[in-house]
């Protein structure tokens, strides 16, 4: 799913780092890949509600979700009451800490079990009129959901971005739901050949490849104690992060715009080096590094496969300021 620019390319074989990349080839890791098994960006906390539902959906089951101010994780039920399918996110939250169908008044608390139901007798309610529940967290301002029943464990990290935890940079979110499947958003993201054309960003040419500035692209396994040795695993691509296209543009044509283009995308000193990291299905995180490792601004995207044909793209600039 990896599809970065065209031109050389040097790729690194082979999953590298960990007891689990050893015993597994790249292609056994593909393959043994569960989608049901890691941790989707469901929305921006500061676009939500407090106390009150919102419905949001990932592989196109519909789930309700709650942020509470009582300190407790987020409330995550699947969005249709039991009794007659009315959506749970039209409905509210109570005292007690349930989420409460709007149509008859059932309630549920975060593990789906049905706490009242007021049409029984001093507010009974029935053992099998429950809901299936799903784990959601909040981390560095997203809400993220699992789609496996919540109780089950143990459950991966929920992916990080370090510099989200840094206080000097500042973030600018955005959100998007788009008509676009998923794998084809993975792969316009990652392909930086096409900034210079269907964005007119000459930026995007310090990501390409020539054949004097090949790409390497690697795959690392991702240690976590809480996965198995076919959970997780990182794609990352790495380059010189000095202009290409626009610099042979400018060499053959001469034109005096086109040298202005390259002026601009040749600003960074030659050092740095213009890399990608795709960690599935979620994740991915460009940005251009010096050699240690220091990014001054990093551009971070988190993916949901809402349904078919259908995609949450949620994204954040960050930029570092001054010490």
């Amino acid at each position: 799913m990896l599809l970065l620019a065209a031109g050389a390319l040097a790729v690194s074989a082979g999953l590298t780092g960990g007891t689990h990349a050893r015993t597994l080839t790249s292609a056994q890791r593909y393959a043994a890949f569960d989608w049901m098994a890691h941790w989707y960006p469901m929305a921006w906390t500061r676009d939500l509600p407090v106390d009150r539902p919102t419905r949001v959906t990932l592989f196109d089951d519909d789930y309700a979700v709650v942020l509470r101010s009582d300190g407790q994780p987020p409330l995550a039920l699947r969005d249709a009451c039991p009794h007659r399918l009315a959506a749970l996110s039209e409905g509210r939250l109570t005292e007690q800490g349930f989420l409460q169908c709007a149509y008859h008044g059932w309630a549920f608390d975060d593990s789906g079990a049905c706490k009242a139901i007021p049409q029984l007798p001093a507010g009974g309610s029935l053992a099998s009129a429950c809901t299936r529940a799903a784990t959601a967290v909040v981390s560095q301002g997203i809400l993220w959901l699992h789609p496996a029943p919540r109780g089950t464990a143990p459950l991966p990290e929920v992916p990080r971005v370090p510099e989200m935890d840094d206080d000097r940079y500042k973030w600018s979110p955005a959100v998007r739901d788009l008509p676009i499947d998923y794998s084809l958003l993975v792969e316009n993201i990652l392909d930086p050949d096409h900034g210079l054309f269907a964005h007119q960003l000459p930026a995007f040419d310090l990501y390409s490849a020539s054949p004097d500035a090949p790409q390497r692209v690697t795959v690392r396994a991702v240690e976590d104690e809480a996965e198995d040795e076919a959970a997780a695993f990182a794609i990352e691509s790495r380059v010189a992060a000095w202009a290409k296209l626009t610099r042979r543009q400018a060499e053959s044509a001469g034109s005096t715009a086109v040298r202005t283009a390259y002026a601009a995308a040749s600003a960074d000193t030659p050092q740095l080096e213009a890399s990608s990291t795709f960690r599935p299905p979620a994740v991915i995180v460009s940005c251009r590094r010096d050699g240690a490792g220091a990014s001054s601004f990093l551009t971070c995207f988190f993916l949901s496969p809402t349904g078919v044909g259908r995609t949450r793209f949620m994204a954040a600039g960050g930029g570092r300021g001054p010490p």
